[in-house]
């Protein structure tokens, strides 16, 4: 009953759900593009050859640069297969597109409606729905249980105040986590809150993140290309980068910039907005304060006065964490619950966070406790911090360190790949 009444409310919703795609279009018309094919309306064809498709859904960047490595593996292992991989934000579409161009299927996210599901599922044919973290969507997961194709949760985490809420709602809780063949849980943590909110015992294992199966072969290629780019200019100065930074928080960072300057550390900054389109905003903002700046999107040479490197592109900020000696990742000084510090780490960065960590709480914890990431309360502590950095010459050992926390914590991605074939 209680899925009757989520599946009648979305579905009154539903014009709501489209006026809100074309208001977010106001700012990024990608919102608005191909709205249809949210409805499941006028679906693109199969392109790819092969015997089955996997259905992989990451709803933006984050998300799909978590599961990149496990598609990559799914193209090299299980070639007879094609791999469809949908988004719910236009960056998540984009980073598809960068990242593995027509090697998959590729389409937006259907809205959860008990209709759209079935017809989206009666299209695509997967022999397996992959839902990346903490996507739970009841009416994919019943069309797809009518349909007798298994669907896995991968990379699974479920923060304490997020199991509190699911908790609330009972029995359709239970009665939808219970439709998952497999739940791959981060931490033991996440399995016990799983399984506290109906998952069944056997749908359940802790496998680790596939986020430390960070593989920089290909990135360490895009790095010597920006560094090209780039010039010798470069490395003239030391290098921090301030990483998926969100609305309220790049003031921060140019604080903490301008505290260091006060201390006679004369650094350059690479600024990488978690949302490029915010752009003009954050020029506005350096305007104001008098910086001399750079936009990536322009490819040019670094000229010797430039404060700020504004990483305003997708998919090279990976490669610009190469670059520098330290690097905060955003969304944590603001309450954002935090980004991804792991590839920052495994680059060897001097990493640092803000207190608001709440999606990336374990591995943070876990980081902190090994001494490979250090957490700052205000923007003040963090000018603190990486003055350390060079003033207390600490990078090598600091790198050593990040280094030898990632190697220790690799092999999720093919635990999971295992654990996803015993379901085809």
């Amino acid at each position: 009953m209680s899925r009757y009444f989520y599946s009648l409310l979305i579905t009154l919703l539903a014009p709501l759900l489209v006026l809100r795609l074309f208001v977010k279009g106001l700012r990024e018309p990608d919102y608005a593009r191909q709205w249809w094919r949210r409805f499941a309306l006028f679906l693109p064809k199969r392109t790819r050859a092969g015997d089955g498709l996997i259905w992989v859904h990451a709803v933006s960047v984050g998300e799909l640069l978590a599961v990149s490595p496990l598609i990559e593996r799914l193209l090299q292992e299980w070639p007879d297969k094609a791999v469809l991989v949908t988004n719910t934000t236009p960056t998540g579409s984009a980073q598809t597109t960068a990242l593995f161009g027509d090697r998959v299927e590729h389409t937006w996210f259907p809205f959860d409606l008990p209709v759209v599901t079935d017809v989206f599922l009666r299209h695509w044919k997967p022999q397996l729905v992959v839902m990346v973290e903490t996507e739970i969507w009841p009416n994919v997961l019943r069309s797809a249980k009518t349909q007798g194709v298994p669907v896995a949760l991968i990379n699974a985490r479920l923060s304490a105040r997020s199991a509190r809420g699911y908790a609330r709602f009972g029995h359709f809780t239970r009665d939808v986590i219970s439709d998952f063949a497999l739940i791959a849980c981060q931490s033991k943590s996440d399995l016990r809150r799983f399984k506290k909110i109906g998952a069944t015992q056997a749908s359940l294992h802790a496998v680790g993140s596939i986020k430390f199966d960070i593989d920089l072969a290909a990135r360490r290629l895009q790095l010597e290309d920006i560094r090209a780019d780039l010039g010798s200019e470069c490395r003239s100065r030391p290098l921090w980068a301030a990483a998926s930074t969100h609305e309220g928080e790049e003031q921060l960072v140019l604080d903490a910039y301008a505290a260091l300057q006060a201390r006679g550390i004369k650094t350059r900054l690479l600024l990488a907005p978690r949302h490029p389109n915010r752009t003009p905003a954050i020029i506005k903002l350096l305007d104001a304060r008098g910086l001399c700046f750079q936009k990536r999107s322009d490819q040019a040479l670094l000229h010797a006065d430039t404060d700020i490197l504004l990483i305003d592109t997708l998919g090279e900020l990976s490669a610009f964490l190469g670059l520098a000696d330290a690097a905060f990742i955003g969304g944590s000084l603001v309450p954002r619950g935090g980004h991804n510090p792991i590839e920052a780490a495994a680059w060897g960065c001097a990493v640092m966070t803000g207190p608001h960590v709440i999606n990336f709480a374990t591995i943070v914890k876990d980081m902190e406790r090994n001494g490979a990431i250090r957490v700052v309360q205000d923007e003040s502590e963090l000018a603190r911090q990486l003055a350390s950095v060079w003033s207390e010459d600490r990078i090598d050992d600091e790198a050593q360190v990040a280094r030898a926390f990632i190697e220790t914590r690799r092999g999720a991605t093919r635990r999971q790949l295992d654990l996803m074939k015993n379901l085809l």
